[in-house]
């Protein structure tokens, strides 16, 4: 139950309190137009508003910009504030409708399937779900919730209220920083991909003996893979997020705060400036720097250095702007042919049969 008392003490800085009984709580968050009496509702909109009047939620919230909508009594079965981003009054608040930790707490502090080395040292009050592996000289620090069949190999180190969900597999030796969150089938610190041809042609793999160090804060979605260095680390630093499948090689540093979208991937050896922003399937090439405070179109490559900041796009990279005047420009090549084609044809400077076979 989120109460009405805990918005106005605790998030003042976000949350501007309008009136109401601040005795309200709410025991959900929803839209407007599934909103009961203990709801919490955010009314982005005049039609989220009236939907939410007719439905009276315990607790409303609406932009700044529309304060004054509000009438305390029209408005008075609702305790109201306002707030200047609706996104980030819900980063703060929808935390308190989570029921996420109950997936891991089901089962108990350790569930009997779950296989721990005599050497591993386990945190206080952190869940090690069904058949999870906790491999030798592994350290999971206090409050981390370990998923089922979740792998976590020797000589890791897990960070403090870091979540690892089923089917995680963090490798040897690989360190995962505090209150990070690791999303299912998802492999830190597999081997990279790194061979040396033989002269007969053979490829012979080039062992990896280092590792993933990842900072604090970090997130990273379901079904990525990061790989661990050949002799250092691969890095990704503090703050940085990472959609669903995306894919980081090895000796590869992410700077801090980076916002990585589904699909992204990148070679080896690159380094990524801090503030990255990426659209998604973008795509960075090996042994490159990109600087600080870039941002990406989705479907963008990156072939060269961009040492300067600023938004860029397309394939090969230009800045936004010339980007999308180059999209918009492109010409339809089929039309154009077909048309030349028929024109040579009325000129009786094209066989008909060869036209006919370009036409088609």
């Amino acid at each position: 139950m989120l109460s009405a008392h805990t918005i106005k003490n605790r998030h003042s800085d976000v949350f501007t309190f309008l009136h109401g009984n601040l005795a309200s709580g709410a025991s959900d968050c929803h839209v407007p137009e599934e909103a009961v009496l203990c709801s919490l509702v955010y009314a982005s909109n005049a039609a989220q508003l009236d939907e939410a009047r007719r439905r009276k939620p315990a607790i409303l919230i609406i932009p700044a910009s529309m304060s004054e909508s509000l009438d305390s009594a029209t408005d008075a079965d609702s305790c109201c504030f306002s707030v200047h981003s609706i996104p980030m009054g819900m980063a703060v608040l929808l935390k308190y409708f989570d029921r996420k930790c109950h997936r891991f707490t089901q089962w108990g502090e350790r569930h009997p399937t779950a296989v721990v080395h005599a050497e591993a040292i386990i945190g206080a009050r952190t869940y090690l779900g069904p058949f999870c592996v906790i491999g030798a000289h592994a350290h999971i620090g206090d409050d981390c919730m370990i998923g089922a069949q979740t792998v976590v190999e020797n000589e890791v180190r897990i960070g403090a209220r870091t979540v690892l969900h089923p089917h995680v597999f963090v490798g040897a030796g690989c360190h995962v920083g505090d209150d990070c969150e690791i999303h299912p089938h998802t492999s830190i610190g597999s081997d990279g991909f790194g061979y040396a041809v033989d002269s007969d042609g053979r490829p012979r793999k080039i062992a990896h003996l280092g590792n993933v160090k990842i900072g604090d804060g970090v997130e990273i979605g379901s079904n990525c893979a990061i790989d661990r260095e050949t002799l250092t680390s691969t890095y990704i630093r503090s703050g940085s997020k990472l959609d669903n499948i995306c894919h980081i090689a090895h000796n590869c540093d992410l700077g801090e705060n980076g916002f990585f979208t589904a699909g992204f991937m990148m070679g080896g050896s690159t380094k990524i400036g801090r503030q990255f922003v990426t659209g998604g399937n973008s795509v960075v090439t090996a042994h490159i720097t990109v600087g600080d405070n870039v941002s990406l179109q989705g479907r963008s490559s990156v072939t060269c250095d961009v040492p300067a900041a600023g938004a860029y796009g397309g394939y090969p990279l230009q800045p936004l702007k010339d980007a999308m005047r180059t999209a918009v420009n492109r010409p339809p090549h089929n039309d154009i042919r077909k048309n030349l084609n028929r024109v040579m044809r009325h000129l009786h400077l094209l066989d008909k049969a060869h036209a006919d076979s370009s036409d088609a």
